[in-house]
Parts: structure tokens; sequence; C-alpha cells
């Protein structure tokens, strides 16, 4: 694990991070990531002893960076609407950016990640689906709006929009997607 306060260790999970997001997992190796941070490889085995332990760090970061993000939000203590346009606002800050969200590229390659990194990725999914099944039905039990389909249905449809929405527009040029998947969402809801 990397050691705490380390400024290359920083470094490195900002890069691995970058590299997964333009590439994938699998289209980088340490000697990319030695090259692109100007270390030597064997100073990234000393933060990161394999690349599953770096793409664990890496995952559980970025689960740690929606938890606060969604504590932010929640904290603001908005209507259920405007929580889920914060939501939907934090993948459109990715699309501007024209990258894809990091659960999406590593979810690509699913099947080749080491275990840890499976289910680091199945975290980060797990509990966006829950917060958004918790914030659709706070929104109903308050008469915010009524939903046509299940709480955690619509959840798991509304994740799976913007994930391939980053996917699409990424793949189209930096096209913006995600604002034509927020209109379908909200029309999907009664208010």
């Amino acid at each position: 694990m990397p050691t705490k306060g380390s400024d290359t260790a920083k470094e490195l999970l900002d890069t691995a991070q970058r590299l997964v997001q333009e590439r994938g997992y699998n289209a980088f190796s340490y000697k990319d990531l030695a090259e692109a941070v100007g270390i030597r490889t064997a100073s990234i085995h000393y933060h990161f002893p394999s690349k599953a332990d770096l793409g664990v760090a890496i995952m559980d970061r970025y689960t740690d960076d929606l938890s606060q993000a969604l504590s932010s939000i929640d904290a603001d203590a908005l209507e259920s609407q405007a929580k889920l346009r914060e939501f939907i606002a934090l993948y459109s800050q990715t699309e501007r950016c024209g990258a894809i969200c990091l659960c999406g590229s590593l979810a690509s390659d699913r099947e080749t990640l080491p275990e840890q990194l499976q289910e680091a990725v199945t975290r980060y999914l797990v509990s966006s689906e829950a917060w958004l099944t918790q914030t659709l039905q706070h929104g109903v039990e308050q008469g915010e709006f009524t939903l046509t389909v299940e709480a955690p249905d619509l959840a798991a449809s509304l994740l799976s929009s913007l994930q391939g929405g980053l996917i699409l527009s990424r793949a189209r040029g930096g096209r913006p997607l995600l604002s034509i998947v927020e209109q379908v969402f909200f029309s999907s809801i009664s208010t």
C-alpha cells in the first residue's frame, strides 16, 4: 500500500488512473507508468508491489471520492430531484474532460482483472446504485415524484445510461450525450 502522504504515490495513482481511463487497465504497464512519472519501475513496486495493488488503490480512492461527493450532496439538504441532478453533474464533469468513468473503463476489462479489483469495481457500482435508490425512494416518500418502475431498477438504469453515455460520447468525438440522458431520466419520473 502507498506510503501515507507520499507525493510519489499520489502521482502514481493520478497517472495510473489517467492511463486506465484513456487506454484501459490491460493496455498499460509499470514501464509505461514509470516513463510517464519519470521514475524507475522498481520505485513503483515500492509503493504498489503488484499492478493489482495499484488498481485496487486507484479504485478505492475513486470510491472514496464518490462517497465524499455524495455526502456533500446530501449535506446540502436538497430535494431529491436536485440531488439526482447533482449526481448526473458528477458524470457531466467527466464528459466535459473527454474521459470515461474509471469504473466503466475497468468494467470493460472485468473478466481479465484480478479478483480483488473486480470486487472494488463492484463495490463502487453497488454503492452508487444504493445511493440512487435511496434518493429515489426518498423523493417518492416526500411526494416529490412518483416512479413508473421500482427505484432499484431505475437507479440501475440511470447508472448504466451515464456509464454508457460517457463511453459513447468519447467514441463520437466528444459529442455531449449526458444532457440527453438527464432529459430522458427526468421525463421518466412523474412530478
